[in-house]
């Protein structure tokens, strides 16, 4: 019986590890997936959106539902609104929410 007992603790522990692994791993993938986003935009702002670091307050992804991953830019010059963007799952940045006032990049 003691055996038994052991056995269903040591099964139940595994259990709790994997699922914590999973969870973990989950967590740092999409950690990095946000940071890569965030680079990515920041390095077509800087290249071919023609702004300097300067003119940049901040970049930050996140996961949303729609689109999946939203980023987000304030910029110098109006430090109130935030302008998202999106690369759709591809390598072309996208604009959204067109509400005044509306950024263009060149």
């Amino acid at each position: 019986m003691f055996i038994l007992e052991v056995t269903k603790k040591r099964i139940w522990a595994g259990i709790l590890i994997v699922l914590v692994l999973i969870v973990g791993v989950s967590y740092f993938a999409l950690q990095m997936k946000l940071n890569s986003l965030e680079e990515s935009l920041k390095s077509y702002l800087l290249n071919e959106g023609g702004y300097s670091d300067s003119d940049i307050l901040s970049i930050h992804a996140k996961l949303s539902s729609m689109p999946k991953y939203p980023v987000f830019v304030r910029f110098a010059d109006d430090p109130d609104t935030d302008y998202i963007f999106t690369d759709r799952d591809a390598s072309e940045w996208t604009q959204l929410d067109p509400k005044d006032p509306q950024r263009i990049i060149p």
